[in-house]
């Protein structure tokens, strides 16, 4: 017999989940999803950073606070790009 996870006291009364099924998204805190971004593009993830920062900035994104410059460059690239708002020329910090 399958053993169930019990709610996390944490957790809202109010969320109702389908045992049975993955949701269809999660909702995570700032922070997790900019750390979670930054792993992502420093391991070299390419695909992966860039669905999540795509994501992050349809959901509002306002900013990556406390990263440097070529972070910041480098999650708003293809944003910038697509959106013909800046070309940008790697340089060899920005590569993977």
């Amino acid at each position: 017999m399958k053993e169930r996870m019990k709610k996390n006291k944490d957790q809202s009364e109010n969320i109702k989940t389908d045992l049975k099924e993955n949701p269809s998204y999660y909702k995570i805190d700032h922070k997790v999803a900019v750390a979670i971004w930054t792993v992502l593009f420093q391991e070299g993830y390419e695909y992966l950073e860039k669905d999540l920062s795509r994501i992050m900035i349809e959901q509002g994104l306002q900013e990556i606070e406390g990263a440097d410059a070529v972070l910041i460059l480098s999650f708003w690239r293809e944003y910038l790009e697509e959106n013909n708002l800046a070309t940008i020329i790697p340089s060899d910090d920005m590569l993977h």
